[in-house]
């Protein structure tokens, strides 16, 4: 598959983003992104909080399986792209991420981003927190027995 060429102008004077989650982005310009795979489980005994206070609690988290989060990824990358420049125009003054993820990307100007893999099990009594967080008195237990946990079979 041949790529028409592209010519764009992006003129940004900021970008702000609090959390750019699992295989997420920011993509300004000409960006291929071609076979992206995200598998994951979460477990979170409180979930999740942004610019909060947290106080006096308790989180219990119970996950016993036999086998737990089989993961079997076989992403097939075929690209042929043309590589003359695409007469792109970009200027950025600033972009600010309070929080990359695993697989996470922010990609300016003309960018190939293939077969991008990311694949886990997260166990969290507090889940996730981002920003500014005031996190007093609280307790977490988590049980997470497995047999097999998380087998991830990447190939391809």
């Amino acid at each position: 598959m041949k790529n028409k060429p592209i010519i764009s102008q992006v003129n940004l004077n900021q970008v702000s983003v609090n959390t750019i989650d699992t295989s997420s982005g920011i993509f300004i310009g000409t960006n291929f992104a071609h076979n992206w795979s995200s598998h994951r489980k979460n477990n979170y005994g409180f979930g999740t909080a942004s610019n909060s206070i947290v106080s006096q609690n308790s989180s219990y988290v119970v996950d016993n399986d036999f086998v737990d989060t089989p993961i079997d990824n076989c992403p097939e990358i075929i690209i042929e792209r043309v590589n003359d420049n695409h007469g792109n125009e970009i200027n950025v003054t600033e972009i600010n991420i309070n929080v990359l993820d695993s697989g996470a990307a922010v990609s300016v100007g003309e960018n190939d981003l293939n077969g991008w893999s990311a694949h886990s099990k997260r166990n969290a009594g507090q889940g996730r927190f981002a920003g500014a967080i005031q996190n007093t008195q609280n307790s977490s237990v988590i049980l997470d027995n497995d047999i097999i946990d998380t087998p991830i079979n990447e190939h391809g």
